[in-house]
């Protein structure tokens, strides 16, 4: 059986999840309360190498140097297949997110 897809907080050990030991300080990450813990590139917000992030565009070319983005794109990472057949919920509001951006 293969092992469980790890969300992207448990790979960085950020501890920005619920409840994780770095929320008071530096509050839950909007990849945790949006449930979005294997498509944290999508979104603003997400805090990697101890700063905030912004919009992909902004945070896009560090995102794609990333290895939770080289696990978990579904285009390019090596088990986004696994994200679509494990996490079809998530996978919905990844796709919303990418339509809504703007072109």
């Amino acid at each position: 059986m293969a092992e469980r897809l790890k969300n992207c907080w448990e790979i960085k050990n950020c501890g920005r999840q619920k409840a994780g030991p770095k929320v008071g300080e530096l509050g839950e990450c909007v990849s945790s309360s949006q449930g979005l813990g294997h498509s944290c590139w999508a979104i603003a917000g997400t805090l990697c190498g101890g700063v905030v992030q912004g919009t992909f565009s902004e945070k896009g070319a560090a995102c794609m140097q990333c290895g939770v983005y080289k696990l978990y794109h579904r285009v390019v990472g090596t088990e986004g297949n696994r994200v679509l057949a494990e996490f079809p919920e998530e996978h919905k509001r990844y796709v919303v997110i990418l339509a809504s951006r703007p072109k």
